[in-house]
């Protein structure tokens, strides 16, 4: 019997490995981006990005595990089912009580090490994180200065920069207001400057050449100061650092804490629940164990695609459970133990149910009633496929195509819609239980509603689409050829005189339609979806949704080297109050007009000014001007639409509103560098479900007989480094190392070339 649990044991192990691989990369690919920008424009150290990196993992893996014991148990016995070595184990009189020993052991291994990781090592690496995050950002904060941006995280000071270089440590065209009095600002412009921390005195040095400081007092325009030097050197302090709390916060407390002050009857029901959570999270893998082995067993009809439809389905009622579980369980009229425990309670009940009924039904009911659900279906839309069938009759009457290849055609395609649709579906799952998972903590703090919390993931589904599709190309591209390749049928197509290129050709096509559908989805659907997630994530965060620090203090840059100050703007009428208009020399950046009035109203075609003044400031040829009006009818101010616009960044734009806003930019003489690059992606990106498949079919016919896991596993090999290999590019294009197009179109270049070289060595 120790041979029967070494299979077992190996059989389970090697798709849970698989999946634990693919399910972590998925999600770490997300934080994939900020640490490539790290080592490409901070020049981070090895052990700066190992610590980044072993700080963000434990979390993962806390979720990861459970859900890799569940996939790994469902599909190991759906294949052994699929192969009839059920059948033999019943009749050799081995039970599924004997069977669940090795499956036991599996979880055992991974309750402990899940175990160790939410009592353990999650919470250390979490305070870890945080202070990375807080570090980080003190040394990022020349780096993330956007140009054309007003940054208000200055305490008492404005600060806009009209250009930044490259590498960060040189600005153009300044302009520093100090707001200590609000009403009347002291506003300092220079043609450069640079910045330098100082970490002593926790302050920034900013050093301004060619500047000139001007002070006007709306309530006394008579009184007008201004002085300008070469070279002048400002403090400023440093944005204040994330607050660090007196004590770590509830999840990064140690275990022994929690445990403590729940064993003295000191702890905070919010403490109660995250200890309850610890503890229960880990037990979802033996919970998983006794309800994946019963289903997995009779997995007969769909061997590991059941198992696959089976993992999702069980994943998502599990996750969803114990979401709501923990939500009640904020309720401090709630058990925090029930809360956090009632889906593994129902799981291992359900389990326990199953296994004692297993060896005396020759078919799981449950399966047998899903396997129903999906034949009736299919039966109703047998409409679809007779329609089909005329319209495949219509095209061979024009084409004379011979048969054999349109059923070939049809069958390759059918197979790969069926690989392509399952494995979406995991991936769009995984992503919205972890995203779910990951969130719930400001849920519950935020108390936030149910409402919120699902309008925010409709409008993420188009992003997570966007993200999976080529990944899930290149998967269902490797198990559909290479279950034709295991089971002999690529071998009968040769035999029948047709090649695998012509074989591979509906694949190709499909690719380049999915493409197109990318494309589609970036352009049309993304710019305003992403608008909309980004406002529910910041309510879900418990940020303001108005990204300014002061919604009663507006700054906002204007067209023709102007930048707008006014407390308040009436969308509806059209009415400014307290306009501030600051204009500025093209070339130098030097200020040369500084017009002033208490309202604004818009006529219909020009602006009209009251109880203002306007002072034109005095130059070698020029002297200084100065007037006060009571109305004035003023045309040199963008119309209204100007101040409703939104500022929005490349991933809310379409391809052409991208393409004139770094047109527009460029001819200011802007360095667009990293817009550029994000506007080639726009066309780059969408293509990579091409090239996906180009890799994926060679690979397939090569590596087809290794079974559908092998093919996981290098689909997770070659995403890991395509992924990289894109961010890199792009992050490299972004400070002037490569060419916004070689940083956007190489990687695709690369691997394209690759495939077609693999394609040319296939034995046809």
């Amino acid at each position: 019997m120790k041979i029967l649990d070494r299979y077992i044991f190996r059989e389970t192990l090697t798709p849970t490995l698989i999946a634990l691989s693919a399910l972590t990369f998925v999600f770490f690919s997300q934080r994939l981006g900020a640490l490539l920008e790290i080592i490409v424009r901070q020049s981070a150290t090895l052990r700066e990005v190992g610590e980044f990196s072993f700080a963000i993992i434990p979390n993962l893996l806390t979720f990861t595990i459970p859900l890799a014991v569940l996939v790994g148990i469902l599909t190991g016995f759906g294949r052994i089912s699929s192969d009839s070595e059920a059948i033999a184990f019943r009749a050799a009189g081995i039970s599924m009580k004997r069977l669940l020993r090795p499956v036991m052991l599996l979880a055992t291994l991974a309750w402990i090490v899940t175990l160790m990781l939410t009592l353990w090592i999650a919470p250390q690496t979490a305070l870890h994180l945080r202070q990375l995050e807080s570090a980080l950002a003190l040394k990022q904060v020349s780096l993330e200065l956007k140009p054309r941006v007003f940054n208000e995280n200055l305490a008492n000071f404005v600060l806009y920069v009209k250009d930044v270089t490259a590498n960060g440590s040189e600005w153009h065209g300044i302009m520093l207001a100090d707001v200590t009095s609000p009403n009347d600002p002291h506003v300092t412009v220079a043609k450069s400057g640079t910045l330098v921390a100082n970490d002593e005195n926790h302050t920034f040095d900013l050093t301004l050449a060619d500047s000139t400081t001007s002070f006007a007092s709306s309530q006394s325009p008579n009184i007008y100061q201004t002085s300008g030097v070469e070279s002048n050197t400002i403090s400023l302090p440093m944005p204040a650092a994330p607050p660090t709390p007196s004590k770590p916060s509830t999840t990064e407390m140690a275990s022994r804490e929690l445990w403590n002050r729940m064993s003295a009857g000191s702890a905070t029901y919010e403490e109660r629940v995250e200890l309850h959570r610890r503890m229960a999270l880990p037990f979802s893998c033996l919970a998983f164990a006794l309800i994946g082995l019963p289903l997995g067993i009779s997995t007969t009809r769909g061997s590991k695609s059941m198992g696959l439809v089976l993992s999702l389905i069980l994943m998502l009622a599990y996750y969803l459970v114990f979401v709501l579980g923990t939500r009640i369980a904020a309720n401090e009229q709630f058990s925090p133990f029930f809360g956090a425990w009632i889906g593994n309670i129902a799981f291992s009940a359900l389990g326990i149910f199953m296994l004692t009924r297993a060896d005396y039904e020759g078919e799981n009911r449950l399966l047998a009633q899903l396997a129903s659900s999906i034949d009736w279906a299919s039966g109703a839309l047998e409409w679809l496929r007779t329609g089909r069938k005329r319209i495949g009759q219509w095209a061979y009457s024009l084409t004379h195509h011979p048969k054999f290849f349109r059923l070939l055609d049809i069958y390759v395609l059918r197979g790969f819609w069926f690989f392509f649709a399952l494995v979406l579906a995991v991936f769009v799952s995984l992503f919205v239980v972890i995203t779910l998972f990951t969130l719930l903590p400001d849920i519950v703090k935020n108390n936030v509603d149910s409402r919120t919390v699902v309008e925010y993931f409709v409008f993420l589904t188009p992003q997570i689409l966007y993200w999976v599709v080529p990944l899930t190309v290149l998967l269902a591209t490797l198990i559909n050829l290479g279950t034709l390749t295991k089971t002999n049928e690529i071998l009968a197509v040769k035999a029948g005189a047709i090649s695998l290129y012509r074989m591979s050709m509906p694949l190709l096509l499909m690719s380049l339609i999915l493409s197109a559908g990318v494309y589609f989805l970036q352009d049309f659907i993304l710019p305003r979806a992403n608008q909309r997630q980004e406002d529910y994530h910041n309510v879900i965060k418990g940020r303001a949704p108005q990204t300014y620090k002061d919604p009663e203090r507006k700054w906002m840059a204007g067209s023709n080297e102007r930048i707008y100050h006014y407390s308040y703007f009436d969308p509806n009428e059209n009415v400014l109050a307290d306009l501030s208009i600051l204009e500025f020399q093209p070339n130098s950046f030097d200020l040369k007009r500084w017009v002033f009035a208490s309202r604004a109203e818009w006529t219909g075609f020009q602006w009209r000014l009251e109880d203002g003044w306007t002072r034109r400031l005095g130059t070698k040829d020029s002297p200084e001007e100065y007037k006060h009006f009571d109305r004035i009818d003023f045309l040199e101010i963008d119309p209204p639409e100007y101040f409703k616009k939104e500022v929005r960044m490349a991933d809310q734009m379409t391809y052409v509103e991208l393409k004139r806003y770094v047109a527009d930019l460029k001819q200011s003489g802007f360095d667009v560098s990293a817009l550029t690059v994000d506007l080639y992606r726009k066309l780059s990106f969408p293509l990579v479900s091409f090239i996906m498949a180009i890799i994926g079919i060679p690979f397939s016919f090569k590596t087809g007989k290794r079974g559908a896991f092998f093919g996981i596993g290098l689909c997770v090999a070659v995403g890991i480094f395509y992924w990289a290999t894109f961010e890199l590019f792009r992050q490299l294009g972004g400070i002037n190392r490569l060419s916004p197009m070689i940083a956007a179109w190489f990687p695709n270049l690369i691997f394209g070339a690759g495939g077609v070289w693999m394609m040319t060595r296939v034995k046809t």
